[in-house]
């Protein structure tokens, strides 16, 4: 029986560079987030049926789990989660009463969803969350914690020039109730307003996207109006849709912006810089338990990609599960896109294949006690040290070294023995010499500062 082994479509597996550096990311968030006081947690990877669909729009995009010789029962409704947040809404019902709030917590772990096979959209993926969920009103001031943690936390990963875009959900809502458009047609409007930077490159115009409002309104002066109102952002500066807002009547419209300028206004006293923020009037992420503040994060000059970390507020998130209502905001990272993404802009480096700082070779048995003497001594330090595993030439293991990349090889022979001295070759520069094996832990940690 001749059994496929490639890879399961959009299920990624990693090379030990990429690795790496996915490793490094994920290193780099969880530091940022344990800097601004986050608990970490985990949540089961499977969950009940009740619970994944009692927020999630399309069930069909849910994995389900049963045995190969199923028995239908309802221990059998289970499922993979599809994000961190359905679960983390169960989780703080059943521990309610042992959190203490404001809980925030951070979470970088997989979720599994089944979407259509596409560019940058995976089905199995790591989201890096975190949270802030109060028993009581919760304070703008969350908000902006949270949006300066992930300014933070993008700014450290150093991949290019990225903007946080940031509206009020009822902003965008409010103005199409406004144009008459019915509540069968919102959530469809909106959807596509959401996708615009992924559908046109034409950021003036936007042709695609008027195309598609078009087919569900049939109503040139609508669509003409909401592709002004997309444009707000893109062209005015922040005094200008001030304006803008000013001048209408509604004072509902004048009390979303204020909230929005508050937070814009916190987020610069907490050292955010202007040009990594932006008030955008046509950001609303589009299922239903998202409200309030929503945001949304691109990678400059590459709109067109999807965006690599999106946040927003929930008000009722818990209330299937227990009466109380506990308000949280909350700010996704997609790590697996984010890569991806960079890996497009040629922005990520996959050359390093090991983290090996030391190679000690296996010369001769003769000298394999003093060799793991050495080794143990490299690892006490703290030196990423690898002992080749097999006596073989030493041609064989220099090459191994090279393939790898490591650059410092170790060689001991009987004369250096004797000698208390080590050959230590960097394979860097093409450069050997003899170093004392008392030190050698020392001389090499200062060879890697050098």
């Amino acid at each position: 029986m001749n059994i496929r082994i490639d890879n399961i479509s959009w299920f990624p597996e990693n090379l030990p560079e990429e690795q790496i550096v996915e490793d490094r990311y994920k290193d780099i968030i969880r530091k940022n987030y344990l800097k601004a006081w986050f608990n970490s947690i985990e949540t089961s990877l499977v969950e009940r049926e009740e619970v994944l669909c009692s927020k999630w729009w399309d069930d069909n995009e849910i994995y389900w789990l049963h045995r190969l010789n199923w028995e239908v029962s309802d221990d059998s409704k289970l499922g993979l989660r599809f994000d961190l947040t359905v679960p983390l809404a169960r989780y703080v019902a059943l521990n309610n009463d042992k959190l203490v709030y404001p809980f925030k917590r951070f979470q970088i772990q997989k979720v599994y969803r089944w979407e259509r096979a596409q560019k940058w959209r995976y089905r199995e993926f790591y989201q890096a969350d975190i949270d802030i969920i109060w028993n009581w009103d919760l304070p703008l001031l969350a908000d902006c914690e949270i949006i300066s943690t992930i300014y933070n936390t993008l700014k450290e990963l150093d991949f290019w020039k990225f903007t946080i875009n940031i509206n009020h959900k009822d902003f965008l809502i409010g103005f199409l109730e406004k144009l008459w458009i019915l509540e069968d047609k919102l959530l469809k409007v909106i959807s596509v307003i959401d996708k615009k930077d992924k559908l046109d490159n034409d950021k003036q115009k936007f042709p695609k996207t008027k195309d598609l409002l078009m087919e569900l309104l049939w109503d040139e002066k609508k669509v003409s109006q909401i592709i002004k109102f997309i444009l707000l952002w893109n062209k005015w500066s922040l005094a200008e849709i001030e304006k803008f807002v000013l001048s209408d009547n509604e004072s509902r419209f004048q009390d979303w912006f204020k909230k929005l300028k508050e937070v814009y206004n916190f987020l610069l006293s907490l050292g955010v810089p202007k040009i990594y923020i932006k008030i955008n009037p046509s950001i609303s992420r589009w299922l239903n338990y998202y409200t309030w503040i929503v945001f949304e994060t691109f990678i400059d000059w590459f709109e067109s990609f999807w965006s690599v970390s999106s946040w927003w507020r929930y008000d009722n998130l818990t209330w299937n599960f227990i009466k109380n209502k506990y308000p949280w905001v909350g700010w996704s990272i997609g790590l697996s896109r984010l890569l991806s993404v960079i890996w497009a802009t040629s922005k990520l480096n996959y050359q390093i294949k090991t983290l090996t700082d030391v190679l000690v070779l296996n010369i001769d048995e003769k000298y394999l006690k003093k060799c793991l003497e050495v080794v143990k001594k490299l690892r006490k330090a703290w030196i990423n040290t690898e002992f080749y595993l097999e006596h073989s030439k030493i041609s064989k293991q220099i090459k191994y070294a090279e393939n790898k990349g490591i650059r410092y090889v170790l060689i001991l022979w009987e004369d250096e023995i004797n000698r208390w001295v080590i050959a230590m070759k960097d394979m860097f520069v093409r450069e050997q010499k003899e170093i004392d094996i008392l030190s050698v832990a020392k001389i090499i940690k200062k060879e890697m500062k050098s």
